[in-house]
């Protein structure tokens, strides 16, 4: 019986190392799979943080460039300079003065035409000539000139 046992337990002592390889290397092998795991996910950290960099070198050399056309080169005729100078700094915002100046304008003129012409009552005019649509107007010019450039940070706009 001795025998038999002796015969069994050497059979079974000679897997024993095979079997504890076997979960060794299945181990080792689960610990190299969440490491390349881990790697991969370093990698793409890296590169939407590379992808980020290059989207803010991209806008400042947009900046700087935007700054480099607005540039005027001098003509050595000061008064053409100087004017060239005014002009350029100011065209966008002479545009604008114009514009409302012109949206003032047909309102005057709207309420002159219903208060001396028509003979309605001021009050009554006035309230009736501001309407959803210079609400809209309003809007946006504010939008335009106070909301551009934080839209752009906020909502990572180009």
């Amino acid at each position: 019986m001795i025998t038999i046992l002796s015969a069994l337990l050497g059979l079974v002592g000679s897997f024993a190392p095979e079997v504890i390889k076997y979960f060794s290397k299945k181990q080792d092998n689960e610990h190299e799979i969440k490491m390349l795991e881990k790697q991969v996910e370093a990698q793409k950290i890296l590169h939407e943080q590379k992808l980020e960099e290059i989207n803010t070198e991209a806008d400042i050399k947009e900046s700087i460039a935007l700054y480099e056309a607005a540039e005027v080169t001098p003509t050595q005729v000061k008064w053409a300079d100087a004017l060239l100078g005014i002009l350029n700094g100011t065209v966008r915002p002479v545009v604008t003065y114009a514009f409302v100046a012109m949206y003032l304008w047909v309102k005057i003129v709207m309420i002159y035409t219903y208060v001396w012409i028509q003979k309605l009552s001021t009050i009554q005019v006035v309230q009736q000539m501001w309407t959803e649509f210079d609400n809209s107007v309003l809007m946006l010019v504010l939008g335009f000139w106070f909301g551009g450039r934080m839209a752009q940070k906020v909502f990572k706009l180009k």
